[in-house]
């Protein structure tokens, strides 16, 4: 739209033969500015006919794009439309796209000259600045395909207003010609345009004064109507309150007890499991947990290798995998253990470099994170698997976006609306949707009492180095037997602290590290770097191919103008 939120007038279907046709003899505006802020406007068009014409119409540009991208609506009440005797006319309205098209019919309009008042209020149609409010009015409109003989303004303020100055503009849109005449006395303001309009051509008005002479919009009022002209906006919000509700019935946990410390985790839990269960997302710091936990039950044994490339100018860790047999008695692998290990040395050999995981293992993550979710379903801690729970939300989110996209585009043809408040509206719906999915996998009763022993095992294993917990009996059995837990819930290094002095050998299923003495604090400093490389590596793809008139105004600036025609 055009700078300065103009007003345009249309004409349309008037004919071109000659024996068919219309002149404007007349544009006489009145305009005048409510004690309440409103732009109350008569327009008398006197016009030639030359053949049989129904009337003439008037199409009034009532949305407008802020410089922002936003929508800013011009409120048009109707009042009427009399003829020059003051007698009513049929009058007939419509939207148009950006316009208000208001047919007139007018009485035995054929090969004669009428005159017409059409009769509107505007509200929403000062601009208030800093210093000084204004009416920027396009009287005119500089859409006629015929020119306007003669055209004329009277503006008038309430009688408050101070400090009153006026210019004019004229000509096509844009111009900065200024032939119109200007005169001013008190709150009065008289244009006058010294010759025709010409095709496309109209005339603009700019009067300013003194803040305080018409009250200002307050904030509240601005928002209600920043919210009306750019509804898609509101549809967050009715999206929100509708999750909302949705997740308090169907969502939310069961309630939860008092948080108590303890000094184990769930029995039957592995740590993948209690990670899934903590945030409903099968991560891969859980997959990594659960590598360390294999090893440390018998099942693997982890190498570190230092390696030197480029004739020993650059060194790096490589941590190789070797694959061992379990411990008589040790516990039956679970779905998502047996997947991982398969996956882990799928070429067949006892011993796998982490690199040569890289931008393979990936194709192995879908179907253990299904194992896990499916086993914590089996176990009865959720009544659905929370990764299709949580899928079928993101569906959802995707057909809200396409609707209300569709709606706006629809809506937006037919009234104008700005496309930023359509696309705003539809992405924080989306948004919104997607992020309650994300919780929305309700665990069950049983579920809520697993996960409150799970966290109640979380505070101890971040609390153990506390005064308060300094009577557990710590073993180096437990501090490797609980470690991968303590991985799961990123508080390895809390855990560790607690056990120096006490865990101080190397364990039996990490080698490598380098010589001297066995260091629990390098140790964890290790295992950080393990689990940081082994995250990226089994999670690795193959690469795919408005201002102010008086400092910027022209012609056709400012509310009001458009044009208008015959039928």
């Amino acid at each position: 739209m055009r700078p300065a939120l103009p007003l345009v007038l249309v004409l349309a279907g008037a004919p071109a033969a000659a024996q068919h046709s219309y002149v404007i003899r007349h544009f006489d505006a009145t305009i005048r500015v409510t004690e309440d802020g409103g732009v109350d406007v008569r327009e008398s068009i006197t016009a030639r006919f030359t053949g049989a014409w129904n009337g003439i119409y008037r199409t009034l540009p009532v949305d407008y794009r802020s410089p922002q991208g936003f929508s800013w609506t011009l409120r048009v009440d109707l009042l009427g439309a009399t003829d020059a005797d003051g007698h009513e006319l049929r009058i007939e309205s419509s939207r148009e796209g950006h316009y208000l098209k208001i047919k007139i019919w007018v009485p035995g309009a054929e090969d004669t000259t009428r005159t017409v008042v059409l009769h509107y209020l505007a509200r929403n149609g000062l601009r208030f600045f800093p210093d000084h409010d204004e009416l920027y009015w396009n009287v005119t409109g500089d859409e006629w395909d015929k020119p306007i003989e003669a055209a004329t303004a009277l503006i008038e303020l309430p009688a408050r207003a101070t400090g009153v100055r006026a210019i004019a503009f004229n000509g096509v849109y844009g111009s900065t010609a200024r032939d119109a005449r200007v005169d001013q006395a008190g709150t009065t303001v008289r244009l006058s345009m010294p010759r025709r309009l010409e095709f496309h051509e109209g005339l603009t008005a700019v009067v300013g004064w003194d803040k305080g002479a018409v009250p200002e919009p307050t904030k509240p009022e601005r928002a209600i109507d920043f919210a009306e002209s750019n509804w898609p906006l509101t549809i967050p919000a009715v999206v929100l309150l509708g999750m909302l509700l949705l997740w308090s019935r169907v969502g939310r946990d069961p309630r939860r007890l008092p948080l108590v410390v303890r000094y184990e985790p769930p029995e039957g839990l592995t740590p993948a499991e209690t990670g899934t269960l903590m945030d409903n997302t099968a991560d891969l710091r859980d997959i990594t947990a659960t590598v360390v936990d294999l090893a440390v039950r018998g099942h693997l044994k982890i190498e570190e290798r230092p390696e030197s490339h480029l004739f020993g100018l650059l060194r790096r860790t490589e941590y190789l995998f070797h694959r061992t047999a379990p411990h008589a008695g040790a516990t039956p692998l679970a779905p998502h253990e047996a997947s991982l290990l398969s996956g882990i040395f799928d070429g067949g050999g006892t011993v796998v470099r982490l690199s040569e995981l890289e931008n393979d293992f990936y194709r192995h993550l879908a179907g253990i994170r299904q194992q896990l979710f499916a086993r914590l379903v089996e176990k009865r801690l959720y009544r659905f698997r929370p990764d299709r729970v949580q899928q079928g939300w993101l569906v959802v989110a995707a057909i809200l976006f396409l609707l209300v996209l569709w709606i706006g585009a629809t809506v937006g043809a037919r009234h104008g609306l700005a496309p930023l408040p359509v696309f705003l509206g539809a992405g924080l719906s989306a948004l919104i949707v997607a992020g309650f999915g994300m919780i929305m996998p309700a665990r069950t009763v049983t579920g809520a009492r697993v996960l409150e022993r799970v966290l109640g095992f979380e505070e101890f294993l971040r609390r153990v180095d506390r005064e308060r917990y300094q009577q557990v009996v710590k073993t180096p059995e437990m501090f490797e037997h609980f470690l991968p837990y303590a991985m799961t819930f990123r508080v390895e290094r809390h855990w560790a602290k607690a056990f120096e002095g006490i865990y101080r050998e190397p364990p039996t299923w990490y080698v490598g590290g380098g010589a001297g003495n066995f260091s629990l604090d390098r140790f964890t400093v290790r295992l950080a770097d393990l689990s940081s490389r082994t995250q990226s590596t089994l999670g690795s793809h193959p690469r795919s191919s408005g201002g102010s008139g008086f400092s910027g105004g022209s012609s056709g600036g400012g509310s009001g103008g458009g044009g208008g025609g015959a039928f």
